[in-house]
Order: C-alpha cells, then sequence, then structure tokens
C-alpha cells in the first residue's frame, strides 16, 4: 500500500473532531515552518522578512509593495536585490 493511500484510509477512520484537531495542528506546523530562517533569507533590524512574507497573505503583500513604491519608488526587496547584485 502506497503512503497516500495509507494516509487516505487513516483520514476516512478519523471522526469529524480527530479530523479538525488534525487539520489545526497540519495547518500551525506548516505556519510555524514558514517562519523559520533559512538560508539566503532577507533579515534586518525588523526580522526576517522573507519568513513575513512567506507566512504573509499574498494580497498583503501586495498592498505593502504598493504603499513602498508610492513613498520609494520601488520595494524594499527590489532595492536590496539591486544592492546586493552590485
Amino acid at each position: 500500500m502506497t503512503i497516500k493511500k495509507r494516509l487516505h484510509q487513516l483520514v476516512d477512520e478519523l471522526s469529524e473532531a480527530e479530523a479538525a484537531d488534525t487539520l489545526e495542528y497540519a495547518a500551525a506546523r506548516h505556519a510555524r515552518e514558514e517562519r523559520e530562517d533559512r538560508p539566503g533569507d532577507i533579515i534586518d533590524e525588523w526580522g526576517n522578512l522573507s519568513a513575513m512574507a512567506r507566512a504573509s497573505t499574498a494580497e498583503t503583500m501586495r498592498r505593502l509593495d504598493e504603499e513602498e513604491r508610492e513613498a520609494f519608488g520601488e520595494t524594499l526587496a527590489d532595492a536590496w536585490t539591486r544592492e546586493s547584485s552590485q
């Protein structure tokens, strides 16, 4: 039996409450992993900006990018990328 088939079988055997708890645990673990430092992350005095971006919604990041472009003409990530490639 493949791992996926076994997982499906186990999920089918869960009660609704057990399934809800399992989903909550998996979502919390995923969110925690998204906030962990990874090689190449941009980290400054505000913290790990790359991890914050991974953990944030796309809409939030889009709005922040718009505000930065209005205020500075480019996003801070664009500026850091440009500066680090020079």
